[in-house]
């Protein structure tokens, strides 16, 4: 093959792989990325890239999970949780990991919101499906959460043999007689430490 050849061929290739179709990014793109940028705590540039996913694609149910996240970080629980209740309603598979994280940020944002009724019931469904559940973008946020959540829940609306039980599958060996003042005080506390370590 003399010179001129192999120049020829060469600039073939290269013209060849060098044509390529643009390639426009996918609703899971978007959310990946926004799971990078949650996960660098840049919430309003996530939520942002979250909300473009759900514009490519508005039954991708990660994107609400995202979103119902990133509003959490905001300190909007009524928001979040008309994302999380969104996503919801999109999931077919009933023991996806979206789903728990969707089912866990519905608990966190209805605790917050004081809707403690509701706070219960989707910590309850959580733990039912998954009692060792952790989130998969926060490993600071976890079954211990949930836990925890839903006896302050139960607390608050003075079910305190409730919040008893609760505290209890975390520690099995705590008791305090809930039926007094004292015994109330130390669940508090106890639902304090466990909330601090």
């Amino acid at each position: 093959m003399n010179k001129n050849t192999l120049i020829l061929v060469l600039i073939s290739f290269l013209t060849l792989f060098s044509c390529r179709d643009k390639i426009d990014p996918q609703a899971d793109d978007f959310v990946e990325y926004g799971w990078t940028l949650y996960a660098e705590r840049d919430f309003r540039k996530a939520f942002e890239i979250f909300k473009a996913g759900l514009d490519e694609d508005s039954l991708y149910v990660d994107g609400y999970n995202g979103c119902g996240w990133c509003y959490i970080e905001f300190n909007s629980p009524d928001t979040a949780i008309s994302f999380f209740s969104e996503g919801l309603d999109y999931i077919t598979v009933d023991s996806s990991q979206v789903r728990f994280e969707l089912l866990a940020g519905l608990a966190l944002s209805y605790h917050a919101a004081g809707n403690y009724p509701n706070a219960i019931l989707k910590g309850t469904e959580l733990y039912s499906f998954r009692p060792l559940f952790e989130f998969s973008h926060d490993w600071r946020i976890n079954y211990v959460d949930i836990i925890l959540l839903v006896a302050m829940s139960h607390y608050t609306q003075g079910d305190f043999s409730d919040a008893l039980l609760w505290v209890k599958k975390l520690d099995g060996a705590f008791t305090a007689d809930v039926t007094t003042n004292e015994g109330r005080a130390e669940l508090i506390r106890k639902i304090e430490l466990l909330q601090n370590l």
